[in-house]
């Protein structure tokens, strides 16, 4: 239950804080004050979205697996909005952004196909979730003769 609350409590501050720099780039920023912490918090963005997707895939029986999953995929949806938001210089400081296009490009590419890898992960322990749920006519039988 612990683990459960600790990756909630991440996965929300992380999709919280896109939301912020995605609704921040919407305004006329300076980039002379904001620029470098911008990417620094769209690396810290990449970094701790492959961090928590790694830790929650070594621990698939942890409860509520897949809801932390989806969690995770929610939020990634929102760092690709971002992204995509700055690729098509739909940012205030995209003359800034021109030298990283290719990198956040990359960042891009790296997360759509994470993306994919998060979707097919919830669908196949979807399916492996039902299978173990199941109980068997002979665990039933045992339950019911106390």
């Amino acid at each position: 239950m612990l683990q459960k609350i600790v990756f909630q409590d991440n996965i929300y501050q992380l999709a919280r804080s896109i939301d912020i720099l995605y609704e921040g780039l919407q305004l006329e920023l300076s980039g002379d004050y904001f620029f470098n912490k911008t990417v620094d918090d769209i690396l810290f963005f990449d970094d701790s979205i492959q961090k928590l997707y790694g830790q929650a895939v070594q621990n698939p029986h942890m409860s509520g697996y897949i809801t932390i999953l989806q969690s995770i995929h929610n939020c990634q949806k929102r760092y690709l909005l971002l992204l995509d938001s700055i690729l098509q210089g739909r940012s205030c400081m995209k003359e800034a952004f021109k030298p990283l296009l290719a990198k956040l490009q990359n960042l891009r590419n790296t997360h759509t196909a994470l993306s994919s890898e998060i979707v097919q992960n919830i669908r196949s322990s979807d399916k492996s979730m039902d299978s173990r749920d199941i109980v068997s006519r002979n665990e039933l039988s045992e339950l019911l003769h106390f």
